[in-house]
Formats: structure tokens, sequence, C-alpha cells
């Protein structure tokens, strides 16, 4: 059965806060790729490599709420490796009659355990639990009115137990309704403060449940804690799976290492003669130089019948297998490759556009132009030392004798090349002929100053994709081969727009190709007009894309958004974008104005890439 929390008002979670938790639980795992999502109750699931953080923290004063999910973090990233998984299965496998009450209080006991194992092994953790045990006790000391008047024992009974470990005041432990176990529960919690383990905390929640379950006669209400049963459960698998393997490599190291012992005995003893192979024998003829070995997916019915995966790999515009870059939430893309088609209008329209942008070109070409050629002739002559110049006129002309030269300034050049990425997705329809004079710009200045670039368009259609396969367009506007030749030009205005953007995707192939490229400073520039939205990617989309830009800067692809709008954008889009592309971004408001962005865009990428050599 799943454990997932069915949010049934389709609330939207603002993106810059999974970000922000997502660094968090990344830094504290020391895991890049562990992700956070919002669950019903908060838990670690190792399957799926994901802190869950709680709802019922979400709608408070912001501050207060970024604490609150913070603590959800911090308590399940670092907590998760002090909880012994076998001590939480036979707490699952006990026979008390009141079972969700016991659950419970164990799950409370370990958790107030692993919050002050935490705050002393890190005590910058412990504001944020502050935070989070004033918020617990303002809602338990409500919820024990409330059941006080509703006369609800099994449940008021446990939040006066949550109410004297909040307030650590075991001796302030009162209930109203078994008032004749007061002083026995007070007498047991005193253990809590002695607690080391999850099995020191399973002990308390047995001596507490032997005292309190002959008075109960109903189990719990309402949940206010959970074990996750089937993510810890899983959890213990893969323990032991990888536990398990690890046996097993030692195993085959010692054996590998005794085989290759005996092996040199032999040599030493008998020569060249004796010389051989491990992997001779009576099974050495099917052992193949290239062969590829076996998967953990892989069927084992397959694999008999001499089959291994069956799914076609996705391949670049070469026909490369890039399926292992591609990312884990593209998983089931289908790449489709296209290159664009002119028609009888593409040259007409194109040279119009042009000459709309034309000043912009000259003006820029010109700025570059001038600066290689300051720079290249940037020998300084007439100076009062230096070398000795072999022209020794002005030894006899000039008073001063200035008669040596410096070429200690070194000769720029232009070494850079440039991927722009252009979102095609329906919603950029109503941008369509501005953006398509802002590419131009982008091309001809490129083209006029002899810089290779590429130009790319992106859409997933929407109306194909399911569950098992999403269809996603790369269309090649300009490719890196052909983007000096002018008959090629004409391909920015001719292509069209799609349904669907799946950025991360995009990004992720299109940094892939820059990277095969020779030149020193590599530039993606992605246009755009939204968050990412695909088939099943809009709430994992913008961690993804956030991901594949962090990756591209490690590897020196500087990347960069211009973000597309004909109306003023909200600061939630804004925080968002910013967010994922680390402020690596512009923002245009009124897509008009795109040339008069690009051209100083370009021209400060220009130099800066000439100051690299």
């Amino acid at each position: 059965m799943s454990e997932k929390f069915i949010l049934f008002n389709d609330e939207r979670v603002d993106p810059s806060l999974i970000m922000t938790l997502t660094d968090l639980a990344q830094l504290l795992r020391e895991d890049e790729t562990v992700k956070v999502n919002f669950q019903k109750f908060a838990y670690f699931d190792l399957a799926e490599n994901t802190i869950n953080v709680a709802f019922k923290w979400k709608h408070r004063e912001h501050e207060e709420e970024m604490k609150l999910l913070k603590s959800d973090t911090i308590l399940h990233a670092i907590g998760f490796d002090y909880t012994d998984l076998d001590v939480v299965e036979d707490v699952l496998d006990e026979s008390f009659r009141v079972k969700s009450f016991f659950q419970q209080l164990f799950m409370m006991i370990d958790e107030f355990r692993l919050m002050h194992l935490i705050s002393e092994e890190r005590p910058f953790t412990k504001k944020f639990f502050d935070v989070r045990i004033r918020t617990k006790l303002k809602e338990n000391e409500s919820q024990i009115k409330f059941y006080q008047t509703k006369a609800m024992p099994t449940d008021e009974l446990f939040l006066q137990i949550e109410h004297a470990l909040l307030t650590d005041n075991i001796l302030s432990f009162q209930t109203m309704f078994f008032t004749e176990l007061e002083y026995s529960i007070q007498l047991a919690l005193q253990s809590f403060y002695d607690l080391k383990n999850t099995e020191d905390s399973a002990n308390l929640a047995i001596r507490l449940m032997l005292l309190i379950e002959p008075n109960l006669t109903k189990d719990m209400l309402n949940d206010y804690y959970h074990i996750p049963k089937l993510a810890y459960m899983n959890a213990k698998a893969i323990k032991k799976a990888n536990l398990d393997k690890a046996k097993q490599d030692v195993a085959e190291m010692d054996e590998s290492e005794s085989v290759q012992t005996k092996q040199r005995d032999t040599e030493t003893k008998s020569g060249a003669y004796l010389e051989t192979e491990v992997t001779e024998g009576s099974n050495s003829n099917n052992i193949k130089e290239n062969e590829r070995e076996g998967d953990a997916s892989d069927d084992i019915t397959e694999m008999m019948m001499g089959k291994g995966k069956t799914k076609p790999p996705q391949t670049d515009a070469e026909g490369n297998d890039i399926s292992d870059i591609v990312g884990e939430e593209n998983i089931n893309t289908k790449i489709i490759w296209k290159e664009t088609v002119q028609d009888d209008k593409s040259l007409t329209i194109y040279n119009a556009y042009k000459e709309d942008v034309l000043k912009e070109i000259k003006t820029l070409v010109n700025v570059i132009n001038k600066s290689v050629d300051h720079e290249v002739s940037a020998k300084r002559q007439g100076l009062s030392k230096g070398k000795l110049s072999r022209n020794l006129t002005q030894w006899f002309l000039d008073d001063r004798k200035r008669v040596f030269y410096k070429e200690d300034q070194k000769s720029y050049k232009l070494d850079a090349t440039f991927m722009l990425l252009i979102d095609a997705s329906y919603s950029m329809e109503d941008k369509l002929e501005e953006t398509k004079k802002g590419i131009v710009l982008f091309h001809e200045t490129l083209q006029q100053l002899s810089i290779r670039h590429e130009i790319m368009a992106f859409s997933e259609d929407g109306f194909e994709a399911d569950k098992n396969i999403q269809p996603n367009i790369l269309e090649q506007i300009i490719t890196y081969q052909n983007s000096l030749q002018n008959q090629y030009s004409s391909n920015v205005v001719s292509y069209k727009t799609g349904e669907d953007n799946r950025d991360g995707l995009a990004i992720r192939i299109a940094g892939n190709m820059l990277k095969a490229r020779q030149e020193k400073q590599k530039f993606l520039i992605v246009f755009s007009d939204g968050e990412p939205s695909a088939f099943d990617y809009e709430s994992n989309g913008i961690m993804d894309t956030h991901d594949a830009v962090v990756a591209l800067r490690k590897e020196n692809i500087y990347v960069i958004n211009i973000f597309l709008s004909q109306t003023k954008i909200d600061e939630i889009t804004m925080a968002t974008i910013k967010n994922i592309y680390n402020d690596y971004c512009i923002f245009v408001e009124g897509v008009e104005k795109l040339p008069s962005v690009i051209q100083p865009l370009l021209k400060t990428l220009l130099l800066q890439s000439m100051k690299q050599f």
C-alpha cells in the first residue's frame, strides 16, 4: 500500500523553498542526489533517496515556516543514521492491543532522543528545534483542552505525555482520566534522559505500555507521529543487500588475490612454458572482450535467452548514446532530432528582421573589432626603459632619449563558442516575432565576428506524452558546422512552436554538445518565458533544471537565462528563476526590448572571453 499523501486541494509548493531545503538536505547527507518532497508526515525514504517534510508546517509566518521545515529536514537527514531499523521492525511486530498508541509513543520518544542527540553534536540546529518545540507545545496545549472536553482519554493521555517531554519537565505530567497512573508514569519517564539509542526508546515505550495498556479501552483516534513502515522496511532491505554485496566483494577480492598468488608461484617455478590466463578453461570461449556486464534491472529470463534491457537508448544528434546524462526525471523521454526547413518567405522575413536590428549589430561588431585590433597592436613604444628599439633616431631627436619599448601586454583573441537554447513551447507563440529578432541579432553578430555557435529550439509533444514515453523535439536551427554560412541564416525565422517545455533535459543535452567543442570559453544562453512544464515534470522539473545548470557550471560552461514576458513578472516567478540559475538571469518585461538586452550581454561575454587569454 502506498504511503503517499494525497493533496486534495492540489496546493502548489514554492520551488525556491524546495531548493533551499534540498541544498540543506544534500549538505547534511553529503549526497548531491538527495531530494526533498512534501508529505503528510516527515521521514527519510532511503529507496527514493528523498527527505519528506510535513505539509502541516506551511501557511505560517515565513521565518517560522522555514525553521519548522528545516527542523524536519535536519531531524531526518541526520537522525536516520542513528535509527536502528531492526528495532523499528520489532516495534511494528509487538502485539499490544492498542497498536497505534504504542507505535506513536515509541516514535515520539525516539524523535525527542534524536533532537537532543543532534543538538549536542551540531549546536547550530538548536535554534530550529527550539522553534519546533514551541510550535508543537502551542498545538499540544490546544489539543489537550479539546480532548478533555470531548472525553477522549486515550488521546488526552498521549498528549499529556508529549506535554511533559515538550516542557522538559517530567514531574509536571498529569492526566484528567488516569490520575492513579500519574506517579508511575512520572517515574518511568525519568529514564528518558538516559536514552542512548533506538533500543532504549523502544524499551521505555514498552515499559510505559505495561503500565498504561490495562487501563485503555480504545486505541488512538488521531495520528500525531508516524512510522513509515514501507519506507523503513525497504531501507532495511537495501542496507542488508549493500552489506551482503560488501562481504561478497571482500570475498572475491581475497579469492582473486589468492589466484594471482598461485599464478605468480606457478610462473616462478615453471617458467614461460606454463604461462596461462585465469579465464582460460572449458568455458573461456564464452567470454568476449566487449561483452556487456549484467545490470541489476536485467530480467533473469531475458538473460538466459541472451537478452538484456530492451529499452532503446537516448541519442544525440549524431546518434551517440546519451542515456547516462539526461537525468533521473527524464528517463522515459524519447529524443526526436529535427532540422529546420526554410520556406519561400524565410529569406524575406529574415532580411526584414535584420534591418530592424542592424544598428545594434554594427555597433557591437565595431566595438569588438576595435577591442581586438587594439589588444593585438598593444606594443608600447617610446618608453624610458624596457627593450632597446632598433630605430635609434629618437636618441638624436628627443631630449628625453625615449628609445625603449615593451611587449608585456597579452595579445588577446576571441576563443569562444555559444549555444542559444530557445523554449519553443506554445506559451512562446505570442512572443515569436520579437524573439526571432533577438535571435537574428545574436546570429548575425557572431557570424560577422566569425565565432561558431549553435541555435536550438526545444519542446515536448504534450498530446503524445504519457507515463511510459514523453517525446521531446530538439530542433537544430543553426548547427555549429554551418553557423558561418549565409545560406542557413534564414533558418532562424523558420522554426515553429510546440506544446510543453522540459528545460532540464534540453540544458543537459545542449551542455553535453558544448563540452565537445574545442573553444576555451563556452556560453549557454537560454530563452524562456516560464517555469519548466511537461508531463509529470511540474513538481520536479525546477529541481531537475537547477541540477542541470549547476552540473554545467562545474564544467566551466556559463549558463545564462533570458526570461521573456509581455507583462510585469511577479516576485514568486522571479525568485524561482533566480534560484534555478543562481542570479545568472535577465528579466525582459516587453519582448520588443530583447535586442537591446542581447547586445550588451554579448558585448560583456565577448570582452570577458578576450580577457581570459
